[in-house]
């Protein structure tokens, strides 16, 4: 598979020049038909289920160049977006700057609470905020001061959902959350082992993980990213999709313009917000 340019929209803002710190060997470059197998990987979404579709931004602390560019794509679609804020990392000035990009009262923003400060707290084994090597009390009282912060600064439009910092928390902290009436957790597989289903808390899961990918194969990797999309038309759980707007290169944000044209002109498929989704399970 050879590899050609291609250029995002020129709404987006973004200069020719815009590179991302850290970026996906995917999105490094564009791939040479890669639209086109989009499209065709599209044509197979059609079938007798209407699968929930949201999408989730991760990391969100402070304005900049691709934070504006997400805001203007997800406006420019009309599509709700989950925004996981970290509540230690807004200062005034951070507060003002997203506001500049995203109004609070735009109802396209999802609000909701993404750990307390992105720290990994584990002395062995996978990152994690809310780990099993964190006492009862630190993960009850960082999460409790970040959610006390999200009220503050959203009011009415935080959503009461908890994203923990790399998708991990322990059984404790599904216990925490649920004490502090919480609604949702959102994380990429189920509840860590140990953890009951606690009634009235829902997982609004991540299954697609758009640029924090970890293959060295970029023209593999695409194909695999394409049947992870078309996979999930089946699902009858609401599927989420992760986005990292820090990472994404001009490619990834022409890529998510050209996807979500296709999901907001595909009838079979339903996008929705956080908060939609969670009233829509209130009313069965």
């Amino acid at each position: 598979m050879q590899k050609s340019s291609t250029a995002i929209m020129p709404s987006f803002d973004l200069p020719g020049h815009f590179r991302p710190r850290h970026c996906s060997v995917l999105w490094q470059a564009p791939l040479n038909d890669w639209r086109k197998r989009l499209h065709e990987a599209a044509e197979r979404w059609t079938g007798n289920h209407v699968p929930t579709v949201f999408f989730r931004a991760d990391d969100i602390g402070a304005g900049g160049r691709a934070f504006e560019a997400i805001c203007r794509l997800f406006r420019h679609h009309q599509t709700p977006i989950a925004m996981a804020v970290v509540p230690a990392w807004l200062s005034q000035v951070r507060k003002e700057q997203l506001f500049r990009s995203a109004p609070l009262e735009e109802p396209l923003w999802g609000w909701h609470q993404h750990g307390w400060r992105h720290v990994n707290w584990q002395r062995t084994g996978k990152k994690s905020e809310f780990g099993e090597q964190r006492p009862f009390e630190k993960q009850w009282r960082d999460i409790w001061q970040g959610r006390q912060k999200m009220e503050e600064i959203f009011l009415d439009r935080f959503i009461p959902v908890f994203t923990p910092p790399w998708n991990r928390l322990s059984p404790l902290t599904v216990k925490i959350v649920q004490q502090l009436n919480f609604r949702g957790i959102s994380l990429a597989g189920p509840l860590p082992r140990g953890a009951r289903q606690p009634s009235g808390l829902t997982n609004l899961r991540v299954q697609i993980d758009l640029h924090t990918r970890k293959s060295r194969d970029p023209e593999q990797d695409y194909l695999d990213l394409l049947d992870e999309i078309t996979a999930m038309m089946g699902r009858k759980e609401p599927v989420g999709i992760m986005v990292h707007h820090q990472r994404m290169s001009l490619f990834a944000f022409d890529f998510l313009h050209e996807l979500l044209t296709l999901l907001n002109h595909q009838s079979q498929v339903d996008l929705r917000g956080f908060r939609n989704i969670l009233e829509k399970k209130d009313a069965r």
